[in-house]
């Protein structure tokens, strides 16, 4: 007697993928992808409001700036100085209040304040702000020193905003004040060694002329 065999064939649960059918897209999961989709517009959306935000911030601190640096031309240095320092305080981290933060200093030099110039420069310079704005810092800060005498300290501070500077021209250009600064503080070797750094580096700037000029005046007897 033959025997029969069940041809029922056993399916081991692994055979068969899980995704074969559209049963993966169960409600949960449905759930599940719809709030991470609005997780991600939400962030995009924060995204985009977050730099509509800056660059409404960054116009109307330019738009503030310019109604400062008018004030200065027109010769309202103290008004000109408050409009600088709001620009300061109400637009901080923008482009313009590192500007403001310059005029500030500025307007305080051209009016005769130079202590509270160079007192407001050194705060500024302590804020490590971008090299753009260091060097032209620097610069004025030279300027405070040299005024008041203090030949050493603003030909390190000259000698600083030529080291930051952001071009061939402002590089050199701060070089010949520091030399100046140099000479007034009667260190010639620093002094030469900036006129002559100009003439290795910076030929092609105006400031060569001047810097030969100047090591030639340095250099007449010698040798």
């Amino acid at each position: 007697m033959a025997t029969s065999t069940d041809d029922t064939s056993t399916t081991t649960p692994d055979a068969v993928p899980h995704y074969a059918d559209d049963s993966f897209l169960t409600p949960q999961r449905i759930k599940v992808l719809g709030i991470a989709g609005a997780a991600v517009l939400v962030v995009a959306l924060g995204i985009w409001f977050a730099i509509t935000a800056g660059k409404r911030k960054e116009a109307f601190a330019a738009q503030a700036l310019e109604s400062a640096r008018i004030t200065a031309e027109q010769g309202n240095l103290p008004e000109a100085v408050s409009q600088f320092e709001k620009v300061v305080t109400t637009y901080s981290g923008t482009s313009a209040a590192y500007s403001a933060s310059l005029g500030v200093a500025q307007a305080r030099l051209v009016s005769g304040q130079t202590e509270l110039a160079i007192a407001s420069l050194l705060d500024f310079l302590k804020t490590n702000p971008p090299a753009l704005y260091a060097s032209p810092a620097n610069g004025l800060l030279g300027s405070g020193y040299e005024n008041t005498g203090k030949y050493a300290e603003a030909a390190a501070a000259y000698r600083k905003a030529a080291d930051e500077a952001t071009s061939d021209y402002l590089k050199a250009s701060a070089l010949l004040d520091a030399g100046r600064a140099f000479r007034l503080s009667k260190n010639k070797d620093e002094a030469m060694k900036c006129y002559r750094e100009i003439l290795d580096k910076y030929a092609e700037t105006a400031a060569k002329t001047e810097a030969e000029v100047r090591l030639a005046e340095m250099t007449i007897g010698q040798g």
